[in-house]
This record gives C-alpha cells, structure tokens and sequence, in this order.
C-alpha cells in the first residue's frame, strides 16, 4: 500500500487576494513546521508562486479540538501587519465577516471541492493596529487540499506550469445567454432576409396554391422574436440583481474611469497594428464593451420596430395599436428599412467579432475563444490587468 500525500489542488480567494497571496497566508507557520499540511502549503507555493517568499512567525497558536483554527501574527508583504486565522472551513466562518455574495460563493466552491474529495482549509485575517489591537476577521477564501499517490502528484505537476493561470471569469448563466442571443440572431437574420426577399420556393406567380412556405418562415422569424425579446427582458433583470459582476449593469457601461478613455486609444491602435501590445484587461477591453454597449443599444431599437411591424397585423387590439402607432409618423417603409440596417450591421458585427475573437486568441494565447464554452481564460502568473488584481 502506497504512501499518500498532501497536495494543494486549488487557492480560491473571495476578496482582494490573488490566489497566490491566498497561499501565501496560508502557508504562514513556524520555521522548520513538520505538519503535513504545513509542508504541503510550503511546497506548492514555492513550486508555483518561486516568486513569493515563505513567511514564517514565531507567534503561532497551533488550532485546538475546542478551537478548529491556527493564529499566526505575520508582517506580510503587500498586506502589512496582520492576524491569520486557519483551519476548519466551518469554525473559520463562523468567526469571520463575509457579505451575503462571498459567503454564497465560498459555500458553492467548497461544497464542489467536498464532493470531489477534498478539504477545505479556510483563511481569515484580521488587521493588527499599531497599539496591537486586533480588529475584526474577514474571510479571504480557502484552500482546497487533496490526498495523492506520489506518481499521480508527479504527472499533475507536471501537467501544470507554474507560468500560467487559468481565471474563471463567464458564469454559466452569462454563457447560456451569449449562444442564445447567437442562435435566436441567426434564425430571426435567416427568417428575416428570406420574409424581406423570398429567395427559394414556389412564386406568387405559379398560382393560388403556392403552399404554407411563407407561413412556416414567418412562424420562425415570430417564435424566435419572442424568445430574444424574453431573453432581452431576463438580462435587463440580471443586470440589477445577479451577483455576477459580469452580469451587473455596470458592465455594460463602457468607460468606468479616466484610464478606460486612455486605453480606449491605446486598444485602437493596438488593433491597428500600431503598437505591439494593448492595454490588459481580464473581462473587456474600453473599445470591446463600448461596442458591446452599442449593439445592446441597436437591439433594444431592433426590438421595437419589431414589434411596431407585428402589431399593424392586430389593430383590433389596444396593445398593438398603441404599440405600433409610431408608424404612422415615419411610415412602414421607414420603419422596415431600420429593421432591415440593423439586421445587417449584426451580420457585419458578427463577423467582426468571431475575427477579432480568433486573432485574440490566436496572439494573446488566452483562450478566449473557448472561455464561451468553459468559463475560464489563462493569463501568465504575475499579469496585472487594469480590471482586477494581480494574476496568481
């Protein structure tokens, strides 16, 4: 029977904290510790973050059966002078401050790591005043442990360079809607073009009998209407309650500060070819979100000369007419030439964005192309974007 051993599998912070500075406090032990899990922090931080050094303390209270946490009084680098609390992911949280949104997401995350067979070591801290005054704990995350065979701990670190980190970044629910919106677009563009300019199928001209072709067209360009108009409606009301930042509607806004202008110009000349690099950022770039800003714009006029266009077909209903009343000052032609625009500038956009998407992807070797699919981009350990903390 094989010996086995301790392994880091993952750091999972809540707050400011890279994964790598999680670590980093959580590995805070006295000198020379023989504990296993103490080891076993030791050995994965020098292994993937070479770049941070071990912090050891003399003033360590080692966790208890009355009390399921360790106490370590630290000075630690880009954090300053502060009480770690670790140990038992339940005792720590019941000890440390937490909003509603962070204890949800530590419950979630530790609850898959528990159904995969691991544990999780929580970690907390509290700042120390200069009169040694410890103030409340707040929880920064935890870390998830496992118990290997050394041969399968080898091929695992051997399967992960240190150099890369993989940054979870698009909710489930954010990737549901992104290839929702994609095959709604294309059915009603598809439904669209063809109730626009009959292109295939019988002609008025062959006589009365010319089938239901057009019928079934249009059941699909109407079906598919209402289903991105309750697509619309569900991310209008996820933009004000998900927890989600990318979610939030503040994400939709396309410059949040001064240096989002600046880099707006930088990212321009960046897709020019005139510099080498652009600005960093995790989630969207000034000139991506402004675009995507704009777009959301032309889908919500979209919808509305949409629905003007259907309600002429049911003016023996209040509703319809009043929604479709705006055509009577511009005109049908007016309103289905708008419709019509919009419908090829998507088609322009789409191309633009499955493009740009590919070239990011294939420069910038982030896998943003696949993050639509799993969630996740890889960016090099120690990467500062404008739009999060340190990488690692």
């Amino acid at each position: 029977m094989s010996t086995k051993v301790i392994r880091v599998a993952t750091s999972y912070p809540v707050r400011k904290l890279s994964p790598g500075r999680l670590l980093a406090m959580a590995a805070v032990s006295p000198e020379g510790s023989q504990d296993p899990v103490d080891m076993a922090l030791d050995a994965s931080l020098k292994v993937n973050r070479p770049d941070i050094t071990p912090t050891f303390t003399s003033d360590f209270s080692p966790a208890r059966p009355q009390r399921k946490y360790s106490l370590a009084q630290v000075e630690l680098p880009q954090v300053g002078h502060v009480m770690v609390m670790r140990g038992d992911l339940q005792a720590v949280m019941e000890q440390a401050n937490m909003t509603r949104e962070e204890r949800a997401l530590i419950v979630r995350n530790a609850d898959i790591q528990d159904k995969a067979g691991r544990r999780c070591l929580a970690v907390a801290r509290a700042d120390i005043a200069p009169d040694g005054t410890v103030g409340e704990y707040y929880m920064e995350g935890f870390v998830a442990l496992s118990l290997e065979n050394p041969q399968e701990l080898a091929s695992n670190v051997a399967a992960n360079p240190n150099e890369w980190v993989r940054v979870n970044i698009w909710s489930a629910t954010l990737r549901f809607q992104h290839w929702a919106n994609m095959v709604l677009i294309v059915l009603m563009s598809l439904s669209g073009y063809y109730i626009m300019r009959p292109f295939f199928g019988p002609a008025a001209e062959a006589g009365p009998d010319v089938g239901y072709l057009m019928g079934w067209i249009r059941m699909i360009h109407y079906v598919s209407a209402f289903l991105w108009l309750g697509l619309g409606f569900s991310r209008l009301v996820l933009s004000f309650t998900a927890k989600d930042r990318q979610l939030r509607w503040r994400s939709l806004w396309p410059l949040n500060s001064k240096e989002d202008v600046k880099n707006l110009w930088g990212t321009m000349q960046y897709y020019m070819f005139l510099r080498k690099h652009g600005p960093l950022y995790l989630a969207h770039n000034p000139l991506q979100q402004l675009s995507y800003t704009g777009i959301y714009a032309m889908c919500f006029i979209q919808m509305l000369t949409g629905l003007m266009l259907y309600g002429l077909y049911h003016q023996d209903n209040m509703f319809w007419m009043l929604v479709s009343y705006p055509v009577h000052w511009f005109g049908i032609p007016v309103i289905r030439l708008i419709h019509s625009l919009i419908m090829f500038i998507l088609w322009a956009f789409v191309w633009l964005h499955v493009y740009l998407a590919i070239r990011a992807d294939a420069l910038e070797r982030h896998g943003g192309v696949s993050s639509m699919f799993n969630g996740g981009v890889w960016l090099r350990r120690g990467a500062r974007p404008v739009d999060a903390p340190e990488i690692g």
